[in-house]
């Protein structure tokens, strides 16, 4: 059985992860504005650039954004430079994704912006890292988990 003090405690970390959502929606939709993109086109750049050349599918499974919709959006974002496309060595019917130089934009606004952020992380005693970094690592594979499970449209 859980105490009250407990159920309490649950709550106000629960309630740091939402307020913590929202800045870091924040951030994102003022760095994509400032780039010139979408919120969405940032999500995967993003992964693009942490995770490297990927296919479109890869992409859609990572972002959870619709096919359909992604053909359209890698058609802007080559277009606009942001990408390049290229067959698929490992399958010649796929293509694979890959960010330019001009990602390099995204990453000096995140810089710019982010000094308080890495004082943060300086602040963190080099003991504490592996548990942090095993705690955010955690919650995003938990809430991958979730994000599965939830329908995407309510018919």
């Amino acid at each position: 059985m859980v105490d009250a003090n407990t159920e309490h405690q649950d709550q106000e970390l629960i309630d740091a992860f939402r307020v913590l959502r929202i800045e870091l929606r924040i951030v994102n939709d003022r760095v994509a504005a400032a780039a010139g993109i979408k919120p969405r086109d940032l999500d995967l750049l993003d992964v693009i650039d942490r995770e490297g050349a990927c296919t479109p599918g890869h992409l859609a499974a990572r972002t959870g954004m619709r096919a359909a919709t992604l053909t359209g959006v890698l058609a802007r974002l080559e277009d606009d430079g942001w990408i390049t496309r290229s067959t698929d060595p490992k399958d010649g019917r796929s293509a694979r994704v890959a960010s330019t130089e001009r990602f390099e934009q995204v990453r000096s606004l995140y810089q710019d912006a982010g000094g308080s952020v890495q004082r943060v992380f300086n602040d963190v005693v080099p003991e504490y890292r592996s548990a942090v970094m095993w705690y955010l690592r955690t919650l995003a594979y938990s809430l991958r988990d979730m994000s599965a499970d939830i329908p995407s449209a309510l018919t």
